[in-house]
């Protein structure tokens, strides 16, 4: 054989050997984007955000803790859960209003909540991107034994690779739509909960300076 012929038989197994992997892959990515739709459910069902209850609890929880009623402020702030993200940042925000550092610490829980709403999407990112690749993958993979097969008069190899060819195909869609889908929402739901807990802390803030 030709150092020709020896490449392109080398090419082929390899490429071929990457074909049940992919499958796998993409099952797995599947069934992880049906669970990414389910908690995308579970999650609109479970946000209960009411404005003028963060404004009451805001200004209620500015007014304790610039009477120095600190327990009582962290415990309005705790009360308010209108998401899992804003019930994690009222905590930390209870938390910084016992301490003397708290137009310090506030800073940093901000931030904090910025990159945990960022930690929270890249799987999203990832699966948009990961199931077409994977898809196209399993589609590309197949047509060599098909066209091979197509050569050589086997029309239940061609059908056999077709059918995978497709159906990896249409998983990876699936998942790349799921996860755009679910990280669009999402972004929108980040953002809007990051904007009330920098309005809950400009009304504690503005509770306390207007004090001074």
């Amino acid at each position: 054989m030709s150092l020709y012929e020896v490449s392109v038989e080398l090419l082929y197994i390899f490429s071929t050997a990457f074909l049940y992997p992919v499958i796998a892959g993409l099952l797995l990515l599947f069934a992880w984007s049906l669970a990414v739709f389910g908690s995308l459910i579970y999650e609109y069902t479970s946000r209960h955000r009411t404005l003028v209850d963060l404004e009451e609890i805001g200004l209620k929880a500015g007014e304790l803790s610039r009477t120095s009623r600190t327990k009582d402020a962290s415990a309005a702030l705790l009360s308010y859960k209108s998401s899992r993200i804003i019930a994690q940042a009222m905590l930390q925000i209870s938390l910084a209003l016992e301490t003397n550092l708290f137009h310090i610490k506030i800073e940093k829980i901000l931030q904090d909540t910025e990159l945990s709403m960022a930690k929270a999407l890249e799987p999203l990112r990832i699966g948009v991107k990961a199931g077409p690749i994977l898809g196209l993958m399993g589609t590309l993979i197949p047509m060599g034994p098909a066209l091979i097969g197509l050569s050589q008069g086997d029309i239940k190899s061609l059908a056999d690779n077709l059918v995978i060819a497709f159906a990896t195909t249409v998983i990876g869609l699936v998942v790349g739509g799921i996860c755009y889908a679910a990280m669009v929402i999402r972004t929108r739901w980040y953002r809007q909960d990051l904007s009330d807990i920098e309005y809950a802390i400009d009304l504690i803030r503005g509770g306390s300076d207007e004090t001074t």
